[in-house]
């Protein structure tokens, strides 16, 4: 049985009460982008146990819960160790809205007729005509395969039920559009159809209507959407060559269907940029490469407090400014080294201080979702970068281990294997965290 064949079974016996609103002519045998749902007679939690029910019996994690309006709910579910790019999306709304148009439809509208089509709920002939014009005036794209579904769905006496919805001109309109077969119809006509859809609204937008969404908004929105953060940060340490940006340019891929994008950062936040920009004589720029991390001449002492003091502080205000909203806007953040570096290698940062200056202001800088240790033997390392004596590569995978005893969400990941297995684990890691993390919000 199809993926798409079981969760719609799954959703079927619950009882929900819904219809899928477009995309299911390819459905069950490919998964489109999303798949939008309108339901009715349920509540969140209703929906929360639906989709975990659906993930235990698919062996699914449910990456992201998002809340993106009132009764409006979207669930992103995945595979633990995706090979390449995967994303089932789930989408569930009550009404249709866009911007300062609410309620424009109502899911009692698209289900009053819904049939069954293959295992899947799908709005009844009319409806479906109609929703295709609602949405399409408020996305203002409107094509010639949509032109074409409203033939197909367009039947002699709908004239009197459009007429009802839109009122007289723009049923007109659209039966002109249909009979004639001109899309140009309605991008002529775009600001007559889009009030039209809009007094809509206003008829479906009524005040019990406003006070319910204003106050979900205030009590459930924040909570949901900015104190849960739907996105994830992970940092990668390891000295050079065991592997960092190989795993972390395929982790870009196979964790992105979980995320709404990926940022990648060097060693920190970068709100500020490095101190030597700030020199107006002779400003320079940070690199974020070194290929001869022990080559380097380190700055004096005071110039160094200065500088570890300054990148402290970009660490503490940089997350709270970057990359916590990076993360309320559900996307991925990946660090390519990070603040715990300075406990092995303050050499290749150009400090003359010891590493006990970093252990002692520890505390107070963010700690990222996971950190990620990535090891091989020292003479693989070497094989792969000679930048530094076996001697130190093997003092430095010491040291980056150690952190396990420090952080509890530090992982060792051994990359002297196939890469596709190295990017598999971190992969499972990262979506297993981000799925814990999800359920907790959702078993509140």
């Amino acid at each position: 049985m199809l993926l798409l064949e079981r969760v719609f079974q799954i959703i079927n016996e619950s009882g929900l009460d819904y219809c899928v609103q477009n995309k299911y002519e390819m459905m069950p045998e490919g998964i489109p982008s999303d798949i939008d749902m309108m339901y009715r007679n349920a509540s969140e939690r209703d929906l929360d146990r639906i989709v975990l029910e659906i993930a235990k019996q698919n062996d699914l994690l449910v990456t992201q819960k998002i809340v993106q309006d009132y009764g409006e709910y979207t669930y992103i579910l995945s595979y633990p160790s995706p090979a390449s790019f995967f994303q089932l999306q789930l989408d569930f709304y009550r009404v249709i809205s866009k911007g300062d148009i609410h309620n424009a439809l109502l899911a009692e509208d698209l289900l009053a007729n819904k049939r069954l089509y293959k295992n899947m709920y799908i709005p009844g002939r009319y409806e479906e005509l109609r929703y295709i014009i609602v949405r399409r005036a408020l996305k203002n794209d409107f094509s010639v395969g949509h032109l074409q579904k409203l033939i197909t769905l367009f039947m002699e006496g709908d004239q009197e039920r459009l007429s009802a919805d839109f009122g007289q001109h723009v049923s007109e309109l659209i039966e002109t559009m249909i009979k004639t077969e001109s899309a140009s119809v309605f991008e002529e006509n775009y600001d007559v159809i889009r009030n039209s859809v809009k007094a809509m609204s206003n008829r479906n937008y009524r005040m019990i209507d406003r006070i319910k969404r204003s106050a979900f908004i205030a009590f459930n929105y924040p909570p949901k959407r900015i104190f849960h953060k739907c996105g994830l940060s992970v940092a990668f340490l390891s000295p050079d060559g065991a592997g960092k940006s190989t795993v972390i340019s395929g982790i870009s891929e196979t964790c992105s269907g979980s995320f709404y994008g990926v940022c990648n950062y060097y060693f920190r936040p970068h709100f500020f940029k490095n101190l030597g920009h700030y020199n107006k004589l002779n400003p320079s720029e940070e690199a974020t490469s070194n290929t001869d991390p022990h080559g380097v001449v380190p700055d004096g002492k005071l110039k160094s407090i200065i500088r570890f003091l300054f990148y402290n502080l970009d660490f503490i205000i940089g997350t709270s400014l970057k990359i916590d909203v990076d993360k309320m806007k559900k996307k991925l953040v990946i660090f390519d080294r990070y603040y715990y570096d300075y406990f092995v290698d303050m050499k290749r940062y150009k400090y003359s201080i010891d590493s006990k200056w970093a252990r002692a202001f520890r505390f107070i800088i963010p700690k990222p979702d996971l950190i990620f240790v990535l090891d091989a033997p020292s003479n693989v390392i070497y094989g792969r970068k000679q930048e530094l004596p076996i001697a130190e590569i093997e003092r430095q995978r010491t040291e980056y281990r150690k952190l396990k005893n420090i952080y509890p969400n530090v992982i060792v990941i051994d990359t002297n294997a196939d890469k596709e297995i190295v990017i598999s684990k971190v992969t499972e890691q990262i979506l297993k965290k981000q799925a814990y993390q999800t359920e907790k919000i959702m078993n509140k």
